[in-house]
């Protein structure tokens, strides 16, 4: 799950240093992932950097974990995606061929092709694909299908990814709406589309809406995964760097002071999660 991070001009010192949003981490994810299938990340470099990721808070240290690396945009597409897209493509077309453009298998194929442009950068494209696959969804399995469910949360992630906001809320909005009714509001995927959408307010500078769905998603993750589970801890993290966007200090410190007693408790004093809340926390106190 990815998306670009808040693009708004920080301060300096400190108040730079608390501006990572859960998007940003998302988008420094998709880079590290791109970094492994290209050969420059081995796999246990892979899980660490993305387990530093994760439970950053501050743009220096975000960075940090890709400055070594080359940007997808400013290298061409690694093999690997580029045979994928083609891959793809040749699949849809075959299917359409023997099996309609209807054929669930097709469908599917088209939202693999729109992953792949979506990985590979190529936003547009893969908002295209994105928008067709949730069309076709809609018209041939119905709106209340998993599948048309998936696809409308799929093109909300290529919204957000391209910095178009408005159309993404919606869909992350209704795709919310439909994991409750349909799968209940105790499901582990309406956990997430509740992270997504208050992750989503947050980019969009809606502070007064992604807070309470924070607040809601921790406080389900806490009921259904426990105190010390990782995204229960990393969902608080992300409470506090909307607390801290909204100008609300003393509440990050209060909520990454809960993170660290959690991170020491279940992770350990010397995890890396434990040092990095530590460190965030630091930061925080000197603000």
């Amino acid at each position: 799950m990815a998306g670009p991070g808040d693009q708004k001009a920080a301060g300096a010192g400190g108040h730079r240093d608390l501006r990572a949003s859960y998007a940003d981490r998302e988008q420094v994810i998709d880079v590290l992932k791109a970094a492994f299938v290209d050969g420059r990340l081995d796999r246990d470099e892979l899980d660490l950097r993305v387990g530093r990721a994760l439970t950053s808070l501050t743009c220096t240290e975000l960075a940090a974990l890709t400055a070594d690396l080359p940007r997808p945009t400013a290298v061409p597409l690694p093999g690997s995606a580029r045979e994928a897209i083609a891959r793809y493509r040749r699949t849809i077309a075959e299917q359409e061929r023997m099996l309609g453009p209807d054929h669930p298998g097709t469908i599917a194929a088209r939202a693999s092709l729109a992953s792949a442009f979506r990985a590979a950068g190529r936003l547009r494209d893969a908002i295209g694909q994105y928008e067709r696959v949730l069309a076709d969804c809609e018209r041939v399995e119905g709106a209340d299908h998993p599948d048309t469910i998936a696809a409308r949360a799929n093109l909300a992630y290529a919204y957000r990814c391209a910095g178009r906001f408005r159309d993404a809320i919606p869909q992350y909005e209704r795709t919310l709406e439909d994991r409750i009714r349909i799968q209940g509001p105790d499901h582990p995927d309406t956990l997430a589309a509740r992270s997504y959408l208050a992750a989503c307010y947050q980019q969009a500078c809606r502070l007064t809406d992604a807070i309470p769905q924070y607040r809601r998603a921790l406080a389900d993750s806490e009921r259904m995964l426990g105190a010390g589970d990782t995204q229960t801890l990393t969902t608080r993290c992300n409470l506090a760097s909307a607390y801290y966007t909204a100008g609300r200090v003393t509440e990050v410190l209060v909520v990454l002071q809960r993170a660290l007693t959690d991170c020491e408790r279940y992770l350990g004093p010397d995890h890396q999660m434990t040092q990095t809340v530590r460190s965030n926390l630091d930061a925080a106190a000197q603000i």
